[in-house]
């Protein structure tokens, strides 16, 4: 036990000596002075008790100080406030307790300024970010939101309101999309203008409560320029092949001629004219696969039977149907969209995906039919993820970068949309959308 001088133990000890002392010796003066001892004992307790007491509240009344203060630290911290500091004393048992509570509240006091300074540099980040980044609580009340967004939303204040409020300036197609939480690349056109967008939501938590943080970015652009580029690059290409083609079929021609001219070796002729007549058919193929894409028809809806599309699609690409077909026809153009399926699936089959892993589902939505293909093949890397449905973009070497941008066409000619997005465990999933029954 600690018995120094500052110390309760040593200050009681102390009193109690000199109670002991002062009790004594007034006895023994009343006793001397011929006192009885039971009146002497009764008057020494009047003189004694009032003292006693007197000592007590001194004594306690510093111990009771330190503890109301450390009481108001405590509540401080409990308050995140970590500007009170006690003064501290050492021989006291309290001393060890408030020298704790200051190395403690200088200790919160750095972790708070560090963290500050994190956030403020986190938030400088975030507001300088070229993508719209919000933040909505389960109530769909933005919470968060960066410079970006502000912009792309059309709107200066976003702090308390809801998202629905926040999308009522946007495009449908992009305010259906914010909506119902589809991350993805879209396009569609607003005001005669092609805008693409690219979505991305996560589920995270924040202040112990779940959220989601929304990432919007405008790559019109961005798109319009890659798109610019494609188009150079393909212009280089069908170059390249007439010249390759072109070149031989002068050459052959020109000796054929003076063949002819000589009369001399004339057997060879009909080689001559059939690598020719090869050299032409392969051109005029590579040609009209390109016209295809350029003047892409218009489509011819009508009412057709789901299931039977999916039959024909079935025999030449296999894949496994996920759950029943929700309904038995739909309005679309049977041909366009069969040979939307059928890009589909031969990119998913050329993927490298086992072919039990191919599937097909369907869900109707209102007056929509949304159809996702998916796979576990090697997807596409994020990076290309938006230059995918651009034309004669293609990360195959055989590939001239048509498929999914005719495929993108075909949809937005059925009014619907066509979305990519790498699965988690790994593959793609691809998702488009056509009617069900004639809107007009």
């Amino acid at each position: 036990m600690n018995t120094s001088k500052g110390s309760l133990a040593g200050k009681m000890a102390a009193f109690c000596t000199l109670f002991i002392v002062l009790a004594t010796s007034i006895q023994s003066a009343f006793i001397f002075m011929g006192v009885p001892i039971i009146v002497g004992l009764l008057l020494s307790l009047l003189v004694i008790l009032p003292l006693t007491f007197f000592c007590c509240e001194l004594i306690f009344q510093q111990h009771r100080r330190v503890i109301d203060t450390l009481t108001n630290g405590l509540k401080s911290l409990y308050d995140n406030d970590f500007s009170i500091r006690i003064a501290e004393q050492r021989h006291s048992e309290l001393g060890t307790a408030v020298h704790m509570y200051n190395k403690l509240t200088q200790r919160l006091k750095k972790q708070r300024q560090t963290l500050n300074q994190r956030e403020i540099l986190l938030d400088s980040i975030v507001q300088a970010s070229p993508m719209g980044i919000l933040l909505v609580d389960p109530y769909k009340h933005i919470v968060y939101f960066n410079n970006e967004s502000t912009q792309l939303l059309h709107s200066s204040k976003l702090d308390g309101m809801t998202l629905h409020q926040c999308c009522e300036n946007l495009p449908p197609q992009l305010q259906k999309s914010v909506m119902q939480a589809q991350s993805g690349l879209m396009s569609f056109e607003h005001n005669d203008i092609k805008q693409s967008y690219y979505l991305s939501f996560k589920n995270v938590m924040f202040n112990h409560q779940p959220h989601q943080l929304m990432i919007m970015k405008n790559v019109s652009q961005e798109l319009g320029q890659e798109e610019l580029h494609m188009w150079k690059n393909a212009i280089r290409l069908i170059s390249h092949e007439l010249n390759n083609s072109l070149a031989p079929i002068s050459s052959l021609t020109a000796s054929a001629r003076n063949m002819l001219e000589k009369n001399k070796h004339l057997e060879l002729l009909p080689d001559i004219l059939q690598t020719v007549n090869q050299r032409a058919q392969n051109l005029s193929e590579f040609i009209a696969q390109y016209a295809r894409f350029a003047r892409l028809p218009k489509p011819h809806f009508g009412y057709h039977s789901i299931k039977q599309l999916f039959d024909q699609v079935r025999a030449l690409y296999p894949f496994e149907l996920l759950d029943s077909l929700p309904i038995e026809q739909g309005y679309f153009d049977n041909t366009q969209i069969e040979q939307v399926l059928i890009n589909i699936l031969k990119n998913a089959h050329q993927s490298g995906s086992p072919v039990e892993h191919i599937a097909i589902k369907v869900i109707k939505d209102y007056h929509r039919l949304r159809i996702a293909v998916v796979d576990r093949g090697c997807g596409i890397s994020s990076g290309n993820l938006h230059q995918a449905l651009l034309p004669f973009y293609s990360t195959k070497p055989e590939g001239s970068g048509i498929g999914l941008s005719l495929c993108n066409d075909i949809v937005h000619a059925h009014q619907g949309q066509l979305k990519l997005k790498n699965r988690a465990q790994g593959g793609l999933m691809v998702e488009f959308d056509i009617p069900l029954r004639d809107t007009q």
